[in-house]
């Protein structure tokens, strides 16, 4: 993923790469081992999902107002919560409200129609 921004220009700077490394190994290996690990899960989701909603809660997408490839690298594992463990965002308003932006995009409903 951070090859592909990279590739397409979407991290300009030193800074904005850094901070899309960070979710992009925030999301694969503190918040899907957190959700998808049946060991940490009842411990871990709740001070995941709070963080993130608290970031959600002042801005539509995780770097501020622009989707980003941190959005595509969380967004996923937060999708395949709902799909693989039927996981709910309902006691976290601004991350159900961010899945539900994330699933609206032109992008994501076309994958969606191919895998099915």
């Amino acid at each position: 993923m951070l090859y592909l921004a990279d590739k397409y220009a979407q991290l300009p700077t030193i800074q904005d790469r850094a901070i899309a490394a960070q979710w992009v190994l925030f999301a694969n290996s503190t918040l899907g081992t957190g959700l998808f690990s049946a060991e940490t899960r009842e411990k871990e989701t709740p001070r995941l999902l709070g963080g993130l909603n608290k970031i959600l809660e002042k801005q539509p997408y995780l770097t501020g107002d622009s989707f980003t490839v941190s959005d595509v690298a969380v967004g996923t594992i937060l999708g395949y919560a709902i799909l693989m463990l039927q996981m709910s965002y309902a006691d976290y308003p601004a991350i159900d409200a961010y899945v539900k932006r994330l699933s609206d995009r032109p992008a994501y409903k076309n994958n969606i129609l191919t895998i099915k």
